[in-house]
């Protein structure tokens, strides 16, 4: 089955690949444990097991397999390797849809060839070429699918072509599930709910009912939010976080507002060459409820107005006190931190918080990272979610735990489980293995047991991930604190919203290879650093 219709080995095969049987079923269930299924996850690892003869006779391996299979057709309900799938084994909707969508399909080849092109690349002249086929054969199923899939991952709502395609009668019911997950996916509530009734008389699945549950708490009904939860996690018992979302609703998270000011903060930021967007954290910090909290910025060999966007740091803060570092040449991101934490201020105070120079933060962010802090000593480092600017705001970062480590490569799982939007599931606390470093706290007290961020990986990426795995291995764990969201407006690492940029992704390739060799001699304790030893 190819639930994504990719052609060529992704992330996932490979580390799946590395794995034994065993090992590849913990690995989907490390993944089911972080994060709602992905049909990228699901299909990957069906896959995996349909390849390996073993998994094939083995009862387990086999259960997870068909948990993997239901998942892709709740996920891509109108995909036709899905289709085919549930056709094989007799299902009389399945084999209907399936004889629509390839009668309708007047083009395979061009279809196969945009299925084939890349998103984040090609967006632009994918949508051209597609909705010039469309209007050439406006009933193509998965031509339409495939517009719908690429307006999902740019956060469009389907307007300009959807009113040029038209739906064959038989497919109506599914097509009226994709574009209600359409809508709801990316939290645009209004046009959802014009297609629920519909959605939910046709089927029952938990990707549809978690879609629905936050529908109507944004509606207010959080009763019926309840219910529809409730309703999912029956159907599938495997559903991790939306058992943590449950217990988010039924008892909510109330940060103590009054740490502010019993405790001692610094907040570090540093920046290179990014006035601007300096000078608009510092401003959207100033919004913030930080207490006394003393502030340091560091100027990492700034050639820009930097320092001006920097000096405006007095005037904004007067009830806090600010120092202005300036360095005259840019020493990295790891050794910008590590100048910051041996601050004597840092030791003299029980957290440090350190902001990207390009954040839009909450309001009450810090209350809720002592909070939680506070709620449980062990605690070394609370970060949060992380999204990206834009009408829909697309999850950019969750959280991660380490999903691989063996002689072949030692890894960390990606920070989200695909293209996601933030529309309520991740709205949770709790404890995690790596968070992101555009914003977070780290306790004193820990920090002086690892104190400095490893500077191999200069100028940037990976330095963040290793040192909160270090607090890991030192018995400290940490904490991902969800019910506090922060806009990261310039992703600098490689993602869907990123651009192509070879320097960037060979610095990240290059820093991935050095911490498999850092590692490499570590695997039995990396390995323990996994999600699900944390709290099930």
């Amino acid at each position: 089955m190819s639930g994504t219709n990719r052609t060529k080995a992704n992330r996932t095969d490979r580390e799946l690949a590395s794995l034994d049987a065993e090992g590849a079923c913990n690995y989907y269930l490390n993944f089911i444990n972080n994060f709602q299924n992905s049909n990228e996850m699901a299909a990957a690892f069906y896959n995996r097991v349909l390849a390996d003869p073993a998994a094939r006779g083995a009862e387990f391996p086999q259960s997870l397999a068909g948990h993997a299979h239901k998942w892709c057709s709740c996920l891509t309900p109108l995909d036709e390797g899905v289709l085919a799938a549930q056709a094989s084994l007799g299902v009389r909707q399945a084999q209907i849809a399936l004889e629509i969508c390839r009668a309708t399909n007047s083009d395979p080849q061009s279809l196969e060839e945009l299925r084939s092109a890349n998103y984040r690349l090609q967006a632009d002249e994918i949508r051209d070429i597609a909705v010039k086929l469309l209007s050439q054969g406006p009933m193509n199923v998965l031509l339409a699918d495939l517009l719908l899939n690429l307006d999902f991952c740019q956060g469009h709502h389907p307007d300009g072509w959807l009113g040029g395609f038209k739906c064959p009668k038989a497919i109506q019911p599914l097509w009226n599930v994709r574009l209600f997950q359409h809508y709801a996916g990316l939290g645009a509530t209004e046009q959802a709910m014009r297609f629920w009734d519909e959605a939910y008389v046709d089927r029952e699945d938990p990707v549809t009912l978690n879609l629905a549950a936050e529908l109507f708490r944004r509606a207010g009904d959080t009763g019926r939010c309840l219910g529809l939860y409730e309703r999912s996690l029956a159907l599938d018992p495997l559903q991790y976080p939306v058992e943590l979302r449950l217990r988010e609703l039924r008892e909510p998270f109330r940060p103590s507002h009054r740490l502010v000011s019993e405790k001692q903060v610094c907040i570090y930021l540093y920046c290179y060459n990014k006035a601007r967007s300096l000078a608009e954290t510092l401003e959207s910090l100033a919004a913030c409820d930080i207490g006394a909290a003393k502030i340091k910025i560091l100027l990492n060999g700034c050639t820009d107005d930097s320092a001006a966007s920097a000096a405006r740091a007095t005037e904004l803060f007067p009830n806090n006190e600010v120092e202005v570092i300036t360095l005259p040449v840019n020493i990295g991101a790891p050794a910008a931190r590590n100048w910051l934490i041996s601050q004597p201020a840092t030791w003299e105070s029980d957290y440090v918080a350190f902001l990207d120079d390009d954040v839009e933060l909450q309001p009450d962010w810090l209350a809720h990272f002592l909070t939680v802090a506070e709620a449980d000593p062990s605690v070394a480092n609370v970060g949060c979610k992380v999204v990206f600017p834009g009408e829909h705001r697309m999850i950019q970062y969750l959280y991660r735990y380490v999903s691989v480590a063996n002689s072949q490569m030692v890894r960390v799982s990606i920070p989200t489980p695909g293209v996601v939007f933030d529309v309520g599931l991740y709205d949770v606390v709790r404890p995690t293995r790596v968070v992101m470093g555009c914003q977070h706290m780290m306790r004193v007290s820990a920090l002086k047991e690892v104190p400095w961020f490893d500077i191999r990986y200069s100028p940037s990426q990976v330095d963040d991930t290793d040192h909160d795995l270090q607090f890991c291995l030192k018995g400290y764990s940490v904490a991902y604190c969800g019910t506090v969201t922060c806009v990261h407006k310039h992703s600098s690492g490689v993602s869907m919203r990123s651009g192509l940029d070879y320097d960037r992704q060979g610095n990240v390739n290059g820093n991935d290879v050095k911490f498999f060799y850092k590692y490499l001699g570590r695997l039995a304790e990396m390995s323990r650093l996994d999600s699900l030893s944390l709290n099930r």
